[in-house]
């Protein structure tokens, strides 16, 4: 006789789901992650999660969301130079960390929207640099896709875990000197 399959006992909510998505995509990869299979997970029937959740965009914007927040980011009170090269850097590191679900963001504004409010100190570092304010925007933009395309070309699914990533990294730290050293120039001459 078939034991009856478990079932949860605690209560569900939004941030149990999350964590429980996060950790299918750590385990399994995004394109394995269902509500199904995130209904196994959490030993409730996969509608149960459809109350906390909506639907599996809006869960994947969740984990965006929570993936982005776990950035460290310099102090707000540090240079602004500092602040952009902080950003950048710790940017890098979840969009290399977690190259699937920053690729579906990059595939839907709805995924995308997760993390959003992570732009807004990189946003202010751009304009304390004292750039113009019709090139802020730009600018920050121009670092955002600079990282992805950093990070996820040092993401491919082609390395191997052990490959080294220094020339990658150098790369990626000579870019945003770049960058930095631009916006600066414009901000000095007033544009």
């Amino acid at each position: 006789m078939s034991r009856p399959p478990q079932r949860r006992t605690e209560p569900l909510s939004v941030d149990t789901i999350v964590d429980a998505a996060c950790a299918l995509i750590a385990r399994d990869g995004l394109a394995k992650l269902s509500m199904r299979r995130l209904g196994a997970a959490l030993e409730v029937d996969p509608m149960a999660v459809y109350h906390h959740v909506p639907n599996k965009r809006e869960l994947l914007s969740l984990v965006t969301g929570r993936v982005v927040g776990a950035m460290e980011l310099p102090a707000g009170d540090a240079p602004w130079h500092e602040r952009v090269r902080g950003w950048a850097r710790a940017y890098w590191q979840v969009v290399v960390a977690n190259r699937d679900v920053v690729s579906a963001g990059l595939a839907d504004p709805v995924v995308a929207s997760g993390g959003m409010p992570l732009v807004a100190p990189l946003t202010e570092a751009v304009a304390d640099s004292g750039i113009g304010h019709d090139l802020v925007e730009a600018n920050v933009w121009l670092v955002v896709d600079f990282v992805h395309g950093a990070a996820l070309g040092a993401a491919a699914p082609l390395r191997h875990a052990d490959d080294d990533l220094t020339p990658l990294v150098q790369a990626f730290e000579a870019g945003l000197d770049t960058i930095v050293t631009g916006i600066a120039a414009r901000a000095s001459s007033g544009n």
